[in-house]
């Protein structure tokens, strides 16, 4: 970190503080973490993983678990109201009017096209997009020393158009960054690698909690286009379960298919994976990616229409980056070509390379540098 003469009293807003809740939660308890080790930090949360102490945690009350909006709304007038004094910088994850640095993790609503002819009319009669809509339209406004943050720079350029006022001196683009890895995690990766034999069973990898977002279907469909020495495994909460479980089935993929859920202990996944799988959807960053890679895992990935890493990969180099995600074929082709002889490694030298260069420790100097800023003025 900078060295700074002030020690700064930073509020952090995130109604989930854990990092298994996904790539926003981790992000913020990241940076927190990092923060905290030359500043005061303090949480207001509605869920904190109780084993991190090294910030202050301030609980929220979730008087209304559903409807969700009813939730933000009160969450949002809750860390309001107790952060409104005593605080140099309150740092927001969240979708408030409050706060002096706003990180913007998801795509605005006034971002994405209005599908539906009577979304007006919906808007005006639904009291979940009213709130939200109020919220986000507050967010976006604030005082002339507020700063916002966005995690990948698509979303960068989403946002300069959305409200062109936040361009230059106040809108900056901090991605996601990575811990640097153990001599334990070195060793696992060095042992780890495609061979080439062609008869050994290959593990395929796809992580997520959203199974729809994260385009499980399109995995699916390209491990019927693989030979049977290509097995899949399933991470994370992948819901809503019922309709790629009746697919697994339908396909007759239940042996090349291993369900493992939450897992606890990534590294030991990573060390068995050969590549990482992960058409997206939707993903502002998708921090899963550059974890694989900083495991020295080759990755298969939605170009930058629909993930915001890509725009900072490099097809053919460090990432094989698929331009229609729900092209099986195109997934197919994709992991048969990183597996080919010698291809393999470089994938695998050139993903850990990239993901070198992305660190928590460098993420959180460029919030020290945008808090000092606010803090001078």
């Amino acid at each position: 970190m900078a060295q700074t003469d002030k020690r700064l009293k930073i509020a952090v807003l995130h109604r989930i503080f854990r990092t298994d809740a996904g790539g926003a939660e981790a992000y913020a308890v990241a940076v927190a973490l990092e923060l905290a080790k030359r500043y005061e930090v303090h949480v207001f949360a509605q869920e904190m993983d109780t084993s991190i102490h090294a910030v202050t945690y301030h609980p929220i009350a979730m008087y209304f678990k559903r409807p969700r909006w009813l939730n933000q709304l009160g969450y949002a007038l809750a860390s309001w109201w107790q952060t409104r004094t005593g605080f140099d910088i309150v740092h927001s994850h969240e979708n408030t009017w409050h706060g002096d640095v706003h990180t913007v993790h998801v795509i605005p609503m006034r971002c994405k096209p209005k599908k539906s002819p009577f979304y007006w009319l919906k808007l005006l009669t639904s009291p979940r997009l009213w709130t939200y809509t109020a919220l986000e339209f507050f967010r976006f406004q604030g005082p002339r020393h507020r700063i916002w943050v966005a995690v990948s720079n698509p979303l960068h350029q989403q946002l300069s158009l959305m409200r062109p006022a936040l361009q230059s001196t106040r809108l900056f683009t901090i991605t996601p960054g990575i811990y640097p890895l153990n001599a334990s995690q070195k060793k696992s990766m060095a042992l780890s690698g495609a061979t080439t034999q062609s008869n050994r069973t290959k593990i395929l990898l796809w992580i997520g909690n959203d199974a729809l977002k994260k385009n499980l279907s399109a995995v699916l469909h390209a491990m019927a286009h693989l030979d049977d020495t290509f097995h899949l495994w399933v991470v994370g909460k992948a819901s809503p379960h019922q309709a790629w479980h009746t697919l697994v089935q339908s396909m007759g993929l239940s042996e090349r298919v291993k369900i493992m859920g939450v897992v606890s202990d990534m590294d030991a996944v990573y060390s068995a994976a050969d590549v990482l799988l992960h058409p997206t959807l939707e993903d502002t960053f998708g921090m899963v990616v550059l974890e694989a890679m900083s495991r020295g895992v080759p990755v298969v990935v939605s170009s930058e229409a629909f993930c915001g890493i890509s725009a900072d990969l490099t097809h053919g180099l460090n990432a094989y980056v698929v331009k229609d995600p729900m092209d099986a074929i195109q997934l197919a082709d994709a992991v048969n070509e990183i597996m080919q002889e010698g291809t393999y490694d470089r994938y695998q030298v050139q993903a850990s390379a990239f993901a070198q260069q992305h660190l928590w420790t460098d993420v959180a100097k460029q919030y020290e540098l945008l808090f000092q800023k606010i803090s001078a003025q």
